[in-house]
């Protein structure tokens, strides 16, 4: 549809009848004259004649059709690609905005600051509403957060938002922001809908739309509700399809971010031992993240607030490197600490904070009776005294073994992540939670030792799913004890590095029952046998660590295994091997829902929490699978947490928080490749904000052809001037070729083209 912004210019049409007229005017009268000397050359001059004629009217029709074309272009013609009621303007507008707040959007670049970008570009959408236009905007973080859920026509309190709004510590996804912004349309009726998506065109988030296959998310402690474990997982919003997007939605997109990121930071790290004692040598292993040219960068190390080393590293064009830092002696206790690069684009994935916790001896927590952990308790610490304190018992150890004792009945879920390693004497049946928190406690790196006896059925482990083998029975074998020799099926494993056994030797037991397992589950091997290939000692890999299964209890009521030699070396063994298992996270992840239980225990009445900044930090109970836990909702600050005792004293290092690394890779996104990931082939790209705001004038007013027409004018008038040069080059007359004398007599000859 046609329209013109000044028509009182197409009156100059008028004006393309003054070549015609110049054209007329200029036509010289013929007057023939006989004159019988020069019939001869009337063929010539009939040739000649033709061809100024044909010159004159190509002259006339340029000269035309840039007098037409002139007054067109100031007559500004408009060429709608929109509806008549927005030709009349009748129509009412609703703007639906997915603003991207992921931390990537704080990228500055020299004078360029990407997040100011799109906030001008918001405010100057929003401000180009007319009265009666209605707006609403979604945040793209994690998920989708409604600032303005329902479409409203106070624009003004948008702006204010608008305006106020910083950006966010998360990773974006833009699918369920859009999605919501799409429902929010469907409202709309009769209005013309737009939705608007402001972004910094990383390639992040627009992966949502397509999620690509065999993600490597990293798992993360927060987000412990009903509905994900994992702030990076795909959430419950409906899967993307480009088909049931309604047509009458026109959508933009503005991708902001330059066109050349240059970012650098620390995206994960591993501590060497992962339980660390006092003053054992140590290092950390920092995973290093680059997008941009090949660099140099500093990469230093802080603890306690004290600089502990530095280095230099070269990053490869959009590559990585690893930065190994030597651990120097620490005291027994939790050290925050921090690695660090330097300055660039992004400040606020710099720094990568975690928490070293050194221990004075290894923590061990042994579940079961006096009686039942009695060989094993002694094992663990010989000649050491143990004292009961409440329902638990402590056993004061002069080797490298802190080790706990407590009751069946009472053991909780409480702080398990405090302890290397965890044995079950004779303790089955547990209660449900329980035995949940120790399968959980053996997803996150730590060691569970089972001890079978007397208190338990096959039927009560029938519930566990991290065990080894299911028993199907309990042989007893009479007054006869069976003699056994023990085999390691591997004596390279980890479980038995630095044990002492002579080449040929075979220790063995004299057992009276014995449990009898049924098929091998996923994930396990045997770790000793007895004679016939008999399993002995099961091993099965749970997450980060794993369960290890007797056949035998720890007492001398099913063998005399606690008495053997080879007792007391295998279960220090076992200790130093879970040793070298992931215990406690050194950190976290930002993410919502953070179950504080799992990362700190049971918390004392009125214990205080404090964010990095020091402000006191809400507790709330939190619905999970466990019930309703004391958690966080919101752990978006990254930085070192506190917690205090209503007893008062200093605040005392409680986790490390830290933002997902998955946002710093700033690989960009073409302007092609959006249509291709969303199957929009007509969304809109712009790269700016002032080509994004012609994209919407050219959508609501239309396309002005004005600029197109003078540039065709400029190319006619030289085509013109070509010509009329061309036409008007000095040639010969007819006479003067023929070389005709005053008295009539021609001497020469025409020329045939002429």
């Amino acid at each position: 549809m046609w329209s013109f912004l000044n028509p009182l210019f197409l009156s100059a049409l008028a004006a393309a009848m003054i070549p015609l007229v110049l054209h007329l005017w200029q036509r010289q009268r013929i007057v023939i004259v006989p004159f019988s000397t020069v019939r001869f050359l009337k063929l010539a001059q009939k040739r000649s004649s033709n061809r100024m004629r044909l010159e004159n009217i190509l002259l006339w029709l340029l000269r035309t059709l840039i007098l037409l074309l002139l007054a067109l272009a100031f007559a500004m013609p408009i060429l709608r690609i929109t509806s008549f009621r927005q030709l009349v303007g009748a129509s009412r507008r609703d703007l639906a905005i997915v603003w991207d707040v992921s931390y990537s959007m704080d990228y500055v670049s020299g004078q360029k600051k990407v997040w100011a970008a799109s906030r001008d570009t918001v405010v100057a959408l929003i401000e180009g509403l007319r009265h009666g236009d209605r707006v609403c905007l979604f945040l793209a973080d994690d998920d989708v957060t409604p600032l303005i859920e329902q479409p409203t026509t106070d624009l003004e309190m948008v702006l204010s938002q608008v305006r106020a709004l910083e950006t966010g510590t998360t990773t974006s996804q833009l699918r369920p922001a859009v999605l919501a912004a799409l429902s929010a349309l469907k409202e709309s009726g009769k209005r013309e809908k737009e939705l608007f998506i402001i972004t910094d065109g990383q390639k992040l988030p627009w992966t949502s739309f397509s999620p690509i296959s065999g993600s490597t998310a990293v798992t993360n402690r927060t987000d412990r509700t009903d509905t994900t474990n994992n702030p990076m997982a795909p959430t419950a919003t409906p899967s993307w399809d480009a088909k049931s997007v309604d047509t009458d939605i026109s959508i933009f997109t503005v991708l902001l971010g330059v066109s050349s990121p240059d970012n650098a930071a620390p995206l994960n790290l591993d501590i060497q031992p992962t339980l660390l004692m006092r003053d054992t040598p140590g290092q950390i292993s920092v995973d290093l993240g680059h997008t941009g040219p090949e660099q140099t960068l500093t990469v230093s190390l802080t603890i306690d607030e004290q600089a502990a080393s530095q280095r230099s590293v070269t990053l490869g064009k959009d590559g990585g490197a690893p930065c190994v830092f030597a651990l120097p002696p620490l005291t027994p206790g939790t050290h925050p600490a921090r690695i660090e690069t330097s300055p660039d684009g992004i400040a606020l994935d710099n720094i990568f904070y975690f928490l070293l916790r050194v221990h004075e001896k290894l923590p061990v927590l042994c579940v079961g009776t006096e009686t039942d952990a009695f060989f094993l308790l002694h094992a663990l610490n010989p000649g050491g005294a143990a004292t009961t304190v409440a329902s638990a018992t402590t056993v004061a150890s002069a080797t490298t073994m802190n080790v706990q004792r407590v009751d069946p009945e009472a053991f909780t879920a409480d702080r398990l992540s405090d302890y290397a390693c965890i044995f079950l004497c004779n303790a089955l049946p547990l209660a449900g939670q329980a035995m949940l928190a120790l399968e959980q406690y053996a997803q996150h790196g730590g060691v569970v030792v089972i001890f079978p006896g007397d208190r338990a059925t096959p039927a009560d482990y029938a519930n566990w799913t991290c065990l080894p083998a299911m028993p199907k029975a309990i042989i007893d074998f009479g007054a006869d004890a069976q003699r056994q020799a023990l085999r390691l099926v591997k004596r390279g494993d980890a479980i038995f590095q630095g044990m002492n056994i002579p080449p040929g030797t075979y220790p063995s037991v004299a057992a009276t029952r014995e449990l009898q397992w049924g098929k091998l589950g996923a994930e396990s091997d045997v770790v000793i046998t007895s004679d016939n290939d008999v399993p002995f000692l099961l091993r099965r890999k749970a997450g980060k660590g794993c369960v290890l299964f007797f056949s035998v209890s720890a007492d001398r009521r099913w063998s005399n295994l606690p008495l053997s030699p080879f007792f007391l070396p295998l279960v220090h063994q076992i200790v130093h091997y879970s040793a070298g298992q992931e215990q406690s996270e050194p950190f976290i992840w930002t993410g919502r829902n953070l179950a504080l239980t799992e990362i700190m225990g049971a918390l004392p009445p009125k214990t205080e929490l404090f964010d990095p900044t020091g402000r006191p930090v809400p507790l709330r109970p939190l619905k999970t699978g466990q019930g309703n836990l004391l958690g966080i909702e919101t752990c978006s600050r990254p930085g070192i947490y506190t917690s205090q005792s209503a007893a008062g004293g200093q605040p005392e290092p409680a986790f490390a928080v830290n933002v997902m690394r998955s946002e710093s890779d700033l690989t960009r996104l073409g302007t092609a490749d959006v249509p291709t990931l969303t199957g929009l082939s007509a969304i809109r790209v712009a790269e700016s904000k002032d080509d994004l705001m012609q994209l919407v004038k050219e959508l609501r007013i239309g396309r002005p052809l004005a600029e197109p027409l003078l540039w065709l004018v400029l190319l006619l008038s030289i085509a013109e001037l070509f010509l009329a040069n061309r036409a008007a080059r000095k040639t010969r007359t007819l006479t003067e070729q023929l070389k005709i004398d005053m008295t009539g007599h021609v001497k020469g000859t025409a020329a045939s083209g002429g």
